[in-house]
């Protein structure tokens, strides 16, 4: 028997060894049918090496960019470079800028590969004669998937070019207007005066350089605002801004907010007392007072009210466990606004807080016969103070809702103010802002929190208005809460068909309002200078 005779006849043998049920003849066919309705050896090995030449593409890439990362943080390090927004005065703001480069690192690594994983099906290889099978132009995907990043070598044909690259300038200042919400300073001039260096691809943008005018106006600091001022006349041959303090603009308004007397809101629909804004122990003497010259039905206006002093909590809880518990005929105009009030009152979780504010919104809600909403409020009473509930009792009386009354323009401005610095800043007459007229409201000092009051401020600013325009010259700062409660607001607004206008924002609370979403329900418009 020859060598090669003997060499199949074992291989057939240690076949049948692995397959002992089948047939002795259909060994033979079974290797033969594998190789010609399935992959090939040669397919198969094809297919492997182009894998593992992908993921060597891949590798190379993601070493070139972390070698360019190592050498900008190195230079960071450097006393003459300039300073990187990844590595900004700190070491807690260098370990934060690494991480974060990381994480970006491993995101794209991430979406690359499942682009790869992507194009492996069907559709993905290339067709005969160059055209594209169902799943595109595999070239181009690869192309684009996978083009070597190393300095100087020129993008693949049909790759995005610079046009489809995001603007640095843009990216740079939103950025910095995030940093400027969360009360980082230093980083938020850092980033700027990086954009801006001699250096910097961006050093002529325009919009950047106001950005940094305004970031110095609202921190009140005029020497840095002079100095950026020559540079930036040097650089651009253009005349630079004038300074405006816009602390001073806030403060001002504060003033004159402070100095215009709020309206007495008129009763609603003959309403036997009306709410002052503030509630105080005393009002409720003129209630009980009111009360008692009144009908069979007793009238109350809360339209007007903003708060309830701590020492007419008690009073008002006990009045209104007495209405609870008697069949008496109420009327209330404004009770939402009162619940809102209320609300502010009782934080779920702060145990800090008494327990008779959380009573007495509990017994607002039983006059209201708002069992549903008695019912959650108690379920957060209990998580709050670790305590069982109290049980909802029908009331004894009537109650029903009269018409709101009509609405009358408040002071312009509506803020949560928290202005420090120089009573001495100097602003021009025609930065200061001056009374709204009806329809037109304002945001003034640095915003923070939810501001619940504020956004019903401006309901009641803009309740007859044709066009609905919020003036933002006297605002400072707006943090994350605070914006995300006006989007809520803007939101609101926007469904109804009120689209609302934010005019002279200055360009870091402009950006921000684009960052947040803002800028997708209402017009924003950045100031002139």
């Amino acid at each position: 028997m020859a060598k090669e005779d003997t060499g199949r006849l074992l291989s057939k043998v240690a076949k049948f060894v692995r397959n002992p049920l089948k047939d002795w003849s259909e060994l033979d066919a079974e290797e033969s049918s594998q190789l010609e309705n399935g992959y090939s050896r040669e397919m198969l090995k094809e297919m492997i090496e182009r894998r593992q030449r992908n993921d060597f593409v891949r590798r190379r890439e993601f070493d070139m960019l972390r070698k360019l990362r190592q050498r900008e943080a190195a230079g960071g390090r450097d006393p003459a470079a300039t300073p990187s927004s990844f590595n900004i005065s700190s070491t807690s703001g260098k370990t934060e800028g690494r991480a974060l480069t990381l994480k970006k690192i491993a995101e794209i690594e991430e979406q690359m590969s499942q682009q790869w994983w992507k194009n492996r099906g069907p559709g993905g290889e290339a067709a005969e004669n160059g055209k594209a099978g169902p799943g595109g132009d595999m070239a181009a995907q690869h192309a684009r998937a996978y083009a070597d990043t190393e300095p100087g070598v020129p993008p693949p044909q049909g790759a995005a070019g610079p046009a489809a690259v995001p603007s640095v300038s843009d990216g740079c200042i939103e950025e910095a207007a995030i940093r400027f919400a969360h009360g980082d300073d230093a980083g938020t001039e850092a980033i700027l005066l990086q954009a801006l260096a001699p250096e910097a691809s961006s050093a002529d943008h325009d919009d950047t350089w106001r950005a940094l005018f305004d970031f110095y106006r609202a921190i009140g600091d005029n020497e840095k605002f002079s100095a950026a001022a020559v540079r930036y006349a040097q650089r651009t041959k253009r005349a630079s801004p004038e300074w405006i303090s816009l602390r001073a603009v806030a403060r001002h308004a504060q003033v004159v907010a402070a100095a215009t007397p709020a309206p007495e809101p008129p009763p609603a629909g003959g309403a036997d007392w009306a709410s002052p804004p503030v509630l105080k122990r005393e009002n409720l003497l003129a209630l009980t007072r009111a009360l008692a010259a009144a009908g069979p039905s007793w009238k109350l206006d809360w339209s007007a009210i903003d708060a309830i002093e701590a020492d007419a909590a008690g009073p008002l809880r006990a009045l209104f466990n007495h209405w609870a518990d008697s069949p008496v005929q109420l009327r209330f105009a404004g009770a939402d606004r009162l619940l809102i009030v209320l609300t502010e009152a009782t934080p779920v979780n702060e145990r800090r807080v008494d327990a008779a504010w959380w009573q007495l919104h509990m017994a607002a809600l039983r006059v209201m016969h708002r069992a549903d909403e008695f019912e959650l409020l108690a379920l957060n009473y209990c998580i709050t103070y670790e305590v069982s509930p109290p049980p909802w009792e029908d009331p004894k009386g009537d109650f029903g809702e009269l018409e709101p009354p009509p609405a009358t323009p408040r002071p312009s401005v509506s803020s949560g103010f928290s202005i420090s610095g120089h009573d001495d800043e100097l602003i021009g007459a025609d930065a200061a802002p001056t009374a709204a007229a009806a329809g037109h409201g304002s945001l003034a000092g640095e915003l923070t929190g939810e501001s619940l009051a504020t956004w019903e401020r401006l309901d009641a600013e803009l309740a007859d208005a044709q066009g609905l325009s919020i003036s933002c010259a006297a605002l400072v700062r707006i943090d994350f809460q605070a914006a995300g409660s006006l989007l809520n607001w803007v939101t609101a607004r926007d469904a109804r068909g009120q689209r609302v206008a934010f005019v002279d924002a200055h360009r870091l609370v402009a950006a921000f309002f684009s960052v947040i979403g803002i800028a997708d329900h209402a017009e924003v418009g950045v100031r002139a200078n």
